[in-house]
């Protein structure tokens, strides 16, 4: 009787580490790499527990190497995603009965499409938790000497007086002066400021403002109030249209959690960026052209053997269950004679051959 692939969520289908997968993902993404791109999605694609990571790379690739150069890709995403969620809740909430399915691998590949070809815009360098807390003798100074920037519009309609502290507000005036002033870098250092004081034990107090999917605790993160100032402004300004706010704003809600700290992280740089960008553009009147987002039927010639990638993958795990593959010149000349289990980084190695054609002979 043949042996075939067992799922399991120690490692995806063909054995590879989770992490390798995901971050090859993302920086294939980045580099325009289409065949790459849907392999390691593919690869998500057909791994137990591999769809809500899948989730999680894909927005965080937007984030990091496209975001204005696509922002309708978000709202497109959040629809395919609850129509998979759909699925997954018609099937008794089976994973495995719907992650492999056709109209799954069409979504995803259609969405990975999108996102290779667009065109790129990578993050600025993003300040880091020691230059917080080097500044914040300095800042708390600043604010007990009423040197602090006035109240602002959208920060003013978001913070609840009474029950979220008054260091709140201070901050959330601070990060959207720097935006309404353009500010880049000086915005990016109050969305570390908040993600930073998120992480501490004691943080000011805040209402409970996360969606009812997360846990109470999560819910009254302050990064929430954050959000709330972002999407208050972005209404404020016309930051791009309806749907594609909602679209982004919604991404962020239904991802939160599988996103983690770096992905959430770059979300709120990468909007935080947008909103600025967009200010300065209804500041600074000019004739620019918007980037080139590719069109459905772009996105849809690129999928028509994509079939082929997962018959691919099939394979590759069948033979990850029935052999201990040996690869020459990794292993002694004695020891090769013996079957070697291959590590995570040599499969990753030698699935890049393949794809590039130069895998040799099987």
């Amino acid at each position: 009787m043949e042996v075939g692939p067992k799922a399991t969520n120690k490692h995806t289908l063909c054995g590879y580490a989770w992490g390798d997968v995901v971050n090859s993902l993302i920086k294939a993404i980045g580099a325009g790499d289409m065949v790459r791109s849907q392999r390691w999605a593919a690869e998500l694609v057909c791994s137990e527990q591999g769809l809500g990571k899948l989730e999680a790379a894909l927005v965080q690739a937007w984030a990091t190497h496209v975001a204005a150069n696509n922002p309708a890709w978000c709202m497109s995403w959040v629809h395919a995603a609850t129509y998979i969620r759909a699925l997954w809740a018609r099937s008794g909430e089976s994973t495995k009965a719907i992650r492999n399915t056709p109209q799954v691998r069409q979504h995803v590949a259609e969405a990975v499409s999108s996102l290779v070809l667009s065109e790129k815009k990578q993050l600025p360098k993003l300040p880091t938790a020691e230059d917080c807390f080097r500044d914040a003798e300095a800042m708390r100074t600043r604010f007990r000497t009423g040197q602090g920037v006035v109240d602002q519009l959208s920060c003013r309609r978001t913070w609840t007086a009474g029950i979220e502290s008054n260091d709140l507000r201070m901050i959330g005036n601070e990060f959207e002066a720097a935006c309404r002033a353009s500010n880049l870098n000086r915005a990016l250092f109050w969305v570390i400021w908040f993600i930073t004081l998120d992480a501490q034990t004691e943080q000011p107090a805040v209402k409970e403002r996360g969606p009812s999917h997360l846990t109470p605790k999560q819910r009254k993160s302050v990064l929430w109030f954050l959000v709330d100032v972002m999407k208050d402004m972005a209404n404020d300004i016309a930051f791009l249209s309806t749907d594609e706010r909602s679209g982004i704003f919604n991404v962020i809600n239904i991802t939160w959690n599988k996103l983690g700290a770096k992905g959430r992280r770059d979300c709120l740089a990468a909007l935080t960026m947008m909103i600025c960008e967009h200010i300065a553009r209804r500041s600074t009147p000019r004739l620019t052209t918007g980037p080139n987002i590719p069109s459905y039927d772009a996105v849809k010639s690129q999928n028509a053997g994509i079939d082929n990638i997962y018959t691919a993958i099939a394979e590759e795990a069948r033979k990850f269950v029935l052999e201990a593959p040996k690869m020459n010149g990794l292993v002694e000349d004695a020891a090769s004679k013996a079957a070697a289990k291959m590590s995570a980084v040599d499969k990753m190695a030698l699935a890049y051959a393949l794809l590039s054609g130069s895998g040799g002979k099987k």
